[in-house]
């Protein structure tokens, strides 16, 4: 669905793309307010939510990134919110990895 390095524009034209940090972590970044209105969810079976695993995330006008989305042709595996840096982080799984 998406691929690292590649620049998006939700519905309001701002700009956010998927950055790769190491094998398996990305960084979501956007340009303009978008994020400050962001919605983030848990995880099915969470009594309250922990931004440090995460099961969803919406900023205002897109995109919805959930668990088992797609970047660069791997599903998503978990979400979470880096705390010094307030960045939304995902790791994905290896297509080629048995698990």
């Amino acid at each position: 669905m998406f691929e690292s390095g590649k620049t998006y524009k939700n519905r309001y034209g701002d700009e956010y793309s998927w950055h790769k940090i190491s094998e398996g972590v990305y960084q979501f970044t956007m340009a303009g307010d978008s994020l400050r209105w962001c919605r983030y969810g848990g995880r099915v079976g969470q009594d309250t939510l922990d931004l440090t695993d995460l099961g969803m995330f919406d900023p205002s006008g897109g995109p919805y990134v959930s668990i088992n989305t797609e970047i660069d042709g791997q599903p998503i595996s978990r979400i979470y919110i880096e705390d010094s840096s307030k960045n939304v982080y995902v790791e994905v799984l290896d297509a080629n990895s048995s698990s």
